[in-house]
């Protein structure tokens, strides 16, 4: 098979002592992208929960901030 210009220009640097541009590409790592997949409703759901250990997020049902509101009235005479 014929080779590139892109290839041939490649193994000319590459000859003549020059960075190949081939190294710097990144490898994904053993991640293959086409087997990932969406996380499902309940993960999504663990996640929200646990999500600033639950100190924030007052979306859920039952849940609180955990704060405690008091309130002193002074009587002056």
């Amino acid at each position: 098979m014929a080779q590139s210009k892109a290839k041939k220009q490649r193994m000319k640097w590459q000859q003549q002592g020059k960075l190949n541009p081939e190294i710097n590409r990144l490898d994904w790592n053993g991640i293959i992208p086409v087997e990932r997949k969406t996380p499902t409703v309940a993960e999504r759901r663990e996640k929200l929960q646990h999500k600033h250990k639950n100190k924030w997020n007052l979306t859920l049902p039952g849940s609180s901030d955990g704060s405690i509101c008091f309130s002193t009235a002074l009587i002056t005479a």
